[in-house]
Order: C-alpha cells, then structure tokens, then sequence
C-alpha cells in the first residue's frame, strides 16, 4: 500500500499517484445556510422528498386551473371544467326552453317525476329508514316533559 485513507499526502506521493491517474484529495460542499431574495434559510429547506414536489405541483396545477377558470381562460387543467360547466349551461336552457336533445331529454323526465328513478333505491332506503324513525319517535316522547320543566313558571310577558 502506498497510502491509507486518512493519512497526509505528501509532494511524492501526489506525483506518484497524479502519474496513476488517482486523485488523492476529495471536495465537498457543506452547506450551512441558504440565501434567497434577501431571506436566509436553513439547509433543511433542500431537503425534498418526491411526494413534497409532487405535492407542491398538484397544487399549482390547481391554482393554474382556478385562475383560468375564473378568467375564462382555456387551458388543458382546465378545459374539462370548462365543458362540464357549458354542458350544465345548455341543459339548464334545455329543461327552461322548448329545445331538446336526448341527455335532456333524461333530466327533464326525471325533474317531471323523480320517484321513477328512486324504485330500485327506495326497498333499500325503507329498510334503512324505519328502525331510525322508530328511534326518532321514542326520542321526541321522551323529549316532551323535559321542555316543559324548562319554563319553570318564569315567563317572558308576565
């Protein structure tokens, strides 16, 4: 062995080893604080993870998108938006007007008569439904006497 890491190098060492084509000194950079814009920031602010930057992305993705929406601004954030909103538009005119096209069609039959729609739910729903109403009638029984000990014969007009 030449050399042991850790040790010094001297100048025949360096020659020998410059000659090997090695390099005996290593750099590195320790930083101690961060300057931007005239605010100091500690080291730990270089410390990002791939979830943070795709965290901080989404979230400009979804201020770009707010903003082009509020501008009317197409962008591709927020052209879906954009066509879900007109769509909603042309079948609030639909169902207002004597026009028709068959998705309005859909929504104008179920604004006549939204009980048609509900029969597959509604078995489900009155299962669900009437042990909780049970409970609501015991409850408002038992609520009865209880308001009537509130006034304790102090009333507002007397």
């Amino acid at each position: 062995e030449l050399i042991k890491k850790g040790d010094k190098v001297g100048s025949s060492e360096a020659a020998l080893l410059s000659k090997l084509g090695i390099r005996p000194f290593s750099y590195g950079l320790v930083v101690v604080s961060v300057y931007d814009s005239g605010s100091v920031f500690s080291p730990e602010v270089l410390d990002l993870t791939e979830d943070d930057l795709l965290e901080k992305f989404a979230l400009g993705v979804s201020m770009v998108t707010s903003l082009s929406l509020a501008i009317s601004f197409p962008t591709l954030a927020a052209a879906p938006h954009m066509f879900i909103n007109a769509y909603k538009n042309v079948l609030a005119i639909a169902v207002e007007t004597d026009y028709s096209f068959p998705q309005a069609d859909k929504v104008k039959e179920y604004l006549a008569d939204p009980s048609k729609f509900a029969v597959a739910a509604a078995p489900v729903a009155a299962a669900g439904a009437a042990p909780a109403a049970a409970e609501k009638v015991e409850e408002k029984k038992e609520e009865a006497p209880e308001e009537s000990d509130d006034d304790l014969g102090f009333s507002l007009f007397d």
